[in-house]
């Protein structure tokens, strides 16, 4: 179905993203900050769920890297701040979407399977 990096230093969250995801069908890799990340992305994963607040590195900067080492990959970027100008500085920077925490796990997978989708049809075409 696709392949989905979990960036989260939040181990709780990374397990439910995880259990959640997989449980749907994709395959789930996960990385507890932004360094793990980064040799991850390497990976090739369709699809990055990316937490903005992190310890190591922040989500801005991990995101501006990714774009950098792999263009293709789709970033949802995921917060606990419920300001929107930070969700679009997220996405004039190369995020596809993003998502307040708690998150909606309806929302997520609906953003998830739109994605993929438009992400098929675009290899088809």
């Amino acid at each position: 179905m696709g392949k989905i990096l979990v960036v989260d230093d939040d181990l709780k969250t990374r397990k439910l993203l995880k259990d959640f995801l997989e449980s749907r069908g994709y395959e789930v890799i996960t990385a507890a900050g932004g360094k793990e990340a980064l040799s991850e992305i390497l990976e090739k994963p369709d699809l990055v769920l990316l937490d903005i607040m992190m310890p190591d590195i922040h989500g801005m900067k991990v995101l501006d890297k990714i774009k950098q080492i792999a263009p293709r990959a789709e970033v949802i970027m995921v917060t606990a701040l419920a300001e929107h100008a930070v969700g679009l500085e997220t996405m004039k920077r190369g995020a596809f979407d993003f998502v307040t925490k708690p998150i909606d796990l309806k929302h997520l997978e609906e953003l998830i399977s739109f994605k993929m989708m438009q992400m098929s049809l675009d290899d088809e075409a």
